[in-house]
């Protein structure tokens, strides 16, 4: 059994990138190294349109991330609460291990989204806020006068006189009368 060497953050040769729930989320947190680099932080900030980002899920909510810091791994983005889609927001996440630990009941954890193939930062966003928007309705089709089916008249419902209401409760089983 080898000793298993913790992976580094391809720009620094200090910062680890270690993952407490690997087996649990059945795949790496951190991306590889190339988007790692691609994610460096930059003076001036980039754009959403311009940005390549890095999407997680949670039952809590989303995160966007545009920006890892090699030296901290701090990141930088757009995080969006599932309870509170209106109040999502660009801005400092923190420390991203953090969210990489963060773990409530079984199964409620950060994961990074594998299959998203969004062009950069602002697609991710749009794609992710589509999710909360409420479906439009289709406009059903309008028959012209002529084809349109009248409605049956409804005949108010009667019962009979026979029918009872209410059932008058048995009297309980078992229980004799003194004479």
């Amino acid at each position: 059994m080898g000793l298993r060497m913790p992976r580094f953050h391809p720009l620094s040769d200090n910062t680890p990138l270690f993952e407490t729930q690997r087996a649990l989320r059945g795949h790496n947190f951190y991306p590889g190294a190339r988007v790692l680099r691609s994610l460096a932080p930059r003076d001036p900030r980039r754009k959403p349109e311009a940005s390549p980002c890095i999407v997680y899920h949670s039952p809590w909510g989303h995160l966007v991330v545009t920006e890892i810091n090699p030296e901290n791994l701090n990141g930088y983005g757009w995080t969006c609460r599932s309870s509170d889609p209106g109040g999502a927001e660009w801005g400092d996440l923190g420390y991203m291990g953090e969210f990489e630990r963060r773990c409530g009941r079984p199964w409620e954890f950060w994961e990074r989204d594998l299959f998203s193939d969004d062009a950069n930062a602002a697609a991710a966003v749009a794609r992710i806020l589509q999710r909360y928007t409420q479906p439009v309705r289709r406009e059903t089709r309008q028959h012209p006068e002529h084809e349109r089916i009248p409605a049956a008249p409804v005949a108010p419902t009667t019962r009979p006189a026979s029918t009872p209401i209410a059932r008058v409760p048995r009297a309980s089983r078992g229980v004799m009368s003194r004479r």
